[in-house]
């Protein structure tokens, strides 16, 4: 499914391992407001590493070229438009924003979906992972249970899942929120490395409380 190879093509955004673990808790930590094309806007961390539009075009180009290798087809009319990692450098943890036009599901086709559809996507979504592996890509330890959740009084396909680290043997949690709106598909996902998951899910959980569309 075009929906999965969407999801896929997202990954190389997060391939980046941590080392640090700290002590900080989203009230200590200053936050800035970034405003996105499309009238997008979400609170970041101050002092976290925003990643530049060349940055952000060759994580896009590797994650092309990881699906052709993967003959896996890919999304057309997507651009990425913010990449954000935490600080020091390897980083624990990241935001990416991105928007996919035209949308590949509406949503009044999410207000229909079931339990059983939710269900068979994730199992769809696994199996284009396990293929990707096969083709270099990262390893998914778990695929974790597709769920729609509101966010600005729209609905939005959750998608969480945990991989290995590239450069070691951790294990990061990844959730990927999809949002259909009018004639595009926002797409944002948040990850950090599960042994920290104190310290940056307090701080991820207040970007994505904080995003207007």
């Amino acid at each position: 499914m075009r929906i999965v190879a969407t999801c896929i093509l997202l990954i190389p955004t997060l391939l980046i391992t941590s080392l640090f673990v700290g002590i900080v808790s989203a009230q200590e930590v200053s936050f800035k407001r970034v405003q996105l094309d499309y009238n997008i806007c979400l609170d970041i961390p101050s002092n976290w590493k925003v990643l530049s539009q060349i940055e952000r075009q060759n994580i896009t180009v590797r994650g092309k070229e990881q699906l052709k290798k993967a003959e896996i087809e890919g999304p057309s009319g997507k651009v990425k438009l913010l990449a954000v990692n935490a600080i020091p450098d390897p980083t624990g943890a990241m935001i990416s924003v991105s928007v996919c036009s035209p949308p590949e599901y509406t949503q009044d086709e999410l207000a229909a979906a079931t339990p059983a559809d939710l269900k068979e996507f994730g199992l769809e979504f696994h199996n284009a992972f396990k293929k990707l592996e096969k083709s270099g890509g990262p390893k998914i330890t778990e695929m974790q249970p597709v769920r729609i959740e509101m966010l600005n009084k729209y609905r939005v396909l959750v998608v969480p899942y945990v991989r290995v680290g590239v450069n070691e043997p951790v294990t990061w949690q990844v959730t990927q929120y999809r949002i259909p709106v009018s004639d595009r598909l926002i797409e944002i996902i948040l990850s950090h490395r599960q042994s920290d998951a104190n310290v940056w899910q307090p701080i991820l959980e207040r970007v994505k409380s904080s995003l207007q569309f």
